[in-house]
């Protein structure tokens, strides 16, 4: 995501940066997500997404902040979330928003959609504002 949106100029001016949380600890360490909200609710979850999304507005400062989790594929890994499952959240000044989207398969498909779908609903949000 963070590379698509510094493919456009002057990113710069409103962009100050991302995170690839790819593993639980990395979430846990760096985005203070709540080991317990993963344990109770799966990495693959609305709660966790929210948490992401919360604290990486808090990390870098910003009015809004976007969050994913999800289940690329193949396999399902350490979740029980169906293959194609990603959870898209976003925070705004005054809101979290969270969705459960299925974007299927292959695993490039997912993680592409996913990408869309999230800068378009931001997107969407900001320009309410």
């Amino acid at each position: 995501m963070a590379q698509l949106i510094t493919t456009v100029p002057g990113a710069s001016t409103c962009f100050k940066g991302g995170i690839v949380a790819y593993s639980n600890q990395i979430k846990i360490d760096m985005l203070k997500v709540n080991a317990d909200t993963i344990r109770q609710f799966s990495v693959v979850s609305k709660e966790v997404a929210k948490e992401m999304a919360i604290n990486c507005k808090t990390i870098f400062n910003t009015n809004y902040a976007i969050a994913t989790t999800g289940n690329a594929g193949p396999a399902k890994g350490n979740s029980e979330a169906e293959i194609g499952v990603v959870f898209i959240a976003i925070a705004t000044p005054n809101e979290v928003f969270v969705e459960e989207f299925n974007f299927g398969q292959p695993r490039e498909k997912v993680t592409d959609r996913a990408v869309y779908k999230a800068l378009e609903w931001l997107y969407k949000e900001i320009s309410k504002n």
